[in-house]
């Protein structure tokens, strides 16, 4: 019987808007992906059904949802020594796969596990754990009398070192999400020791600068520069449509004429031209424009509007923590889904440069898909002790 009660419990305290919105995306976002998928499933990747993306999402989301049952049911408190754990040996094996690569010229230019068939990216679960860990060591951190005065720099040097593998092993994408991310964490750590604060606006200002090289880098090299190396090409974003038979604007001049197709209205389900391999990664990066395309603005409009309340509702859980650690890690994640969002989007629309950055529950891809979840679940298990705790007090 009190097994029961718990559950019952567990469930009253949950973020009701988050796990409904969490419900409505990934259940949503994989039918998405089946149509996205359908035709280059068979053509382009040679599966022999047009549902094979589709299955192994729907096996990504269950998996997660599992998972997530286990992790509102962890204590917070356990939080510091699960997160450096799994961090540390998250980092031990994106170094041992960048060597294998690098010794044995692989050929293969991300760091990435195969596991029964499933690619497993490091990456997506480093951030999430970096984040939890750097949540749980400064709040105690902060919390000592006699603390080491460089002692914040600690978790600062694990998210390096952190970036510095996934960039080595050439997803420069999700380096430059990491970085931004450890970045925004630290900055708003609240400590006014002078060390923390002259770091903190070395931070600003390195951010800030990142920004305007990643917008702005395309006006101060010449284009031939650019465009001899795959990786530097990216930083020539603008006016796609004038280089359509180019790396730099073939993507996402044939996003724009997909969006242009989909009109307000939108061309209907399963109607999409742009699917039939004229878009590369309709089903991952760029399942944006073919969502439009079918579904027209008024639903690219939603689906924005549905990830500003995720946002919204992360961070208001955040605020609403009764302990800085929560308040920290809940920030965090939701700093995560708003960069996805925001790189995505700011990609495929041409307003920053390609980066590769899947976007949240509609793009397929295992890793992000179950690390994506398994933090909100980590956001509910902290909505959840803070209610209890001011249901106590």
């Amino acid at each position: 019987m009190n097994k029961g009660k718990k559950k019952v419990n567990l469930f009253k305290y949950l973020n009701k808007p988050i796990l409904i919105l969490t419900l409505i995306l990934a259940i949503g976002g994989a039918f998405l992906i089946l149509d996205a998928s359908s035709i280059s499933s068979v053509l382009t990747y040679g599966n022999d059904s047009p549902y094979f993306f589709f299955k192994r999402q729907l096996i990504f989301i269950a998996f997660s949802l599992l998972a997530s049952i286990i992790i509102i049911k962890i204590p917070t408190k356990y939080y510091k020594t699960i997160s450096l754990f799994l961090s540390l040996a998250f980092m031990g094996a994106t170094l041992l796969i960048y060597a294998k690569n690098k010794l044995f010229s692989t050929g293969v230019n991300e760091v990435s596990i195969n596991i029964l068939g499933f690619n497993l990216q490091p990456a997506e679960f480093l951030k999430v754990f970096l984040v939890m860990y750097m949540g749980s060591y400064y709040n105690s951190w902060i919390n000592k009398e006699n603390r080491l005065k460089w002692g914040f720099l600690w978790p600062l040097f694990l998210c390096g070192i952190s970036t510095l593998l996934i960039l080595a092993g050439g997803d420069f994408g999700s380096a430059a999400l990491m970085l931004a991310l450890f970045a925004l964490v630290f900055i708003s750590i609240p400590n006014k020791d002078k060390p923390v604060k002259v770091l903190k606006c070395i931070a600003t200002c390195g951010l800030v600068l990142c920004v305007l090289t990643l917008k702005f880098l395309y006006l101060v090299i010449d284009d031939e520069i650019l465009e001899k190396d795959y990786r530097l090409n990216r930083f020539i974003y603008t006016n796609p449509c004038d280089r359509y038979e180019e790396n730099s604007g073939y993507q996402v001049c044939n996003g724009y004429i997909a969006i242009n197709n989909g009109g307000f209205k939108g061309s209907g389900i399963g109607s999409s031209v742009q699917k039939y391999l004229y878009l590369p990664a309709s089903h991952t990066d760029f399942i944006f424009p073919i969502v439009v395309e079918e579904l027209g603005y008024l639903c690219g409009t939603a689906i924005i509007i549905a990830y500003m309340l995720m946002i919204y509702f992360i961070f208001r859980t955040a605020i609403n923590a009764t302990q800085l650690q929560n308040s920290i890690v809940c920030y965090g994640i939701g700093i995560i889904f708003m960069l996805h969002v925001f790189i995505n989007l700011g990609g495929v629309l041409g307003i920053i440069p390609l980066t590769g950055v899947p976007l949240p529950f509609l793009s397929y891809g295992g890793s992000f898909c179950v690390a994506l979840i398994c933090s909100l679940a980590v956001v509910q298990r902290i909505n959840i002790e803070s209610r209890i705790d001011k249901e106590v007090k």
